[in-house]
């Protein structure tokens, strides 16, 4: 029978083991590329805030039977990609043209793969309007109105 710290210890070392950020949230922004690890076993897919336009990439298969390094899904209209690795220590780029705008993202093969990224519009997290800029005599007028 195992002690109870042994178990503690074996519970601590899986749990540092996972990767530590298998599912990612990140901002779009088309000046930056952004690399995702991909596995062989693993699928990994990648969500944007609305549909896509269009894919490109090279190295890359839809269907299986064409040889490629990373295996694609895709549907028409749909607004997630989702990839795989076909190959041992594979690279590319996938290229995503969403909103009048490319995304590159560089896919690369990992034993630690991200299994979800979600992609956040720039503008949706910049709508948020900060609090007013509230003055010294702007708060005497408020505290003023509130004994009123």
């Amino acid at each position: 029978m195992k002690s109870p710290i042994s178990i503690l210890l074996l519970s601590a070392t899986l749990a540092l083991a996972e990767p530590p950020e298998a599912i990612q949230r990140i901002t779009l922004d088309e000046r930056v590329v952004v690399t995702v690890l991909v596995a062989t076993n693993r699928v990994t897919t990648i969500s944007l805030p609305g549909p896509i336009s269009a894919i490109d990439a090279v190295g890359v298969t839809a269907d299986g039977k064409t040889p490629g390094q990373f295996q694609l899904a895709h549907t028409k209209g749909s607004s997630f990609v989702s990839v795989r690795a076909l190959a041992r220590k594979a690279a590319t780029n996938l290229n995503i043209r969403w909103n009048k705008r490319t995304y590159v993202f560089e896919i690369v093969e990992s034993d630690t793969p991200v299994l979800a990224l979600n992609l956040e519009d720039q503008t949706a997290t910049e709508s948020v309007q900060p609090a007013p800029l509230v003055t010294p005599a702007g708060f005497l007028a408020l505290l003023d109105k509130a004994k009123a």
